[in-house]
């Protein structure tokens, strides 16, 4: 089962895609409504659901944005690349875990899926490019050593390492608790408050509530352990 709502904020329109049970993870479908083109944000599972909403659109699918590596945001990464051959884009760091993603899918959600082999790797931060206008990469190390957000067009996906009133858990192989607080503190200070949140599980939210959050929470912030939304 997938859950699917449509957004249109600015120049964009932001097509969420909330895979089923147990993860109820976010993967958009974003549109530069002016040169037509799309980017697609962590395809994690409901890989027809999502194939069947890129053609149902009839725009120009140029690249996938990888926010981390883990299996419940990568599962359908593969069909997706075979079926539109688009570069998916990936922070280096991460690289060994997207790797790993069939291994870990097996063992946490008992469900195979299509080996990754092809993607391509950056390092830290830079630029990548949708509808000529820039998506800025922030390196956000702690959920895991290559998590990133992207930004652009006063939105940013943050993957799991920012969540309504949640950061990402840091009990897993290559997370680091002190390094998610520095990432997650950074996205405050750099981020203008009207950035909309759009995080890889639960509801989106605004950069502004979750400084005011953070203020409170930034000693010991809790973490996203749950199936489902928040």
């Amino acid at each position: 089962m997938s859950i699917e709502t449509t957004l249109h904020l600015g120049d964009y329109e932001i097509t969420t895609i909330v895979t089923g049970e147990p993860w109820c993870e976010n993967c958009y479908l974003v549109c530069h409504v002016p040169s037509s083109e799309q980017v697609l944000i962590d395809p994690g599972d409901a890989e027809d659901c999502i194939v069947e909403t890129v053609l149902n659109q009839d725009k120009s699918l140029k690249k996938i944005l990888i926010t981390h590596g883990h299996h419940d945001h990568v599962g359908a990464v593969a069909v997706v690349h075979e079926r539109f051959k688009v570069p998916c884009h990936l922070h280096k760091a991460d690289a060994r875990l997207m790797r790993q993603a069939r291994m870990y899918a097996v063992v946490f959600d008992g469900r195979e899926i299509e080996p990754i082999t092809s993607f391509c790797l950056y390092e830290d931060e830079g630029m990548l490019e949708l509808g000529n206008q820039p998506i800025q990469v922030i390196y956000t190390p702690g959920h895991t050593a290559g998590s990133v957000c992207y930004y652009f067009g006063g939105l940013v996906f943050t993957g799991d390492t920012l969540l309504y009133r949640h950061v990402g858990r840091t009990d897993t192989p290559g997370s680091n608790a002190d390094q998610l607080i520095s990432s997650v503190s950074r996205l405050m200070e750099q981020l203008p408050g009207e950035t909309v949140v759009f995080p890889g599980h639960g509801r989106m939210w605004t950069i502004r509530e979750a400084r005011s959050w953070w203020r409170y929470a930034n000693i010991s912030p809790p973490q996203y352990k749950r199936f489902g939304g928040i």
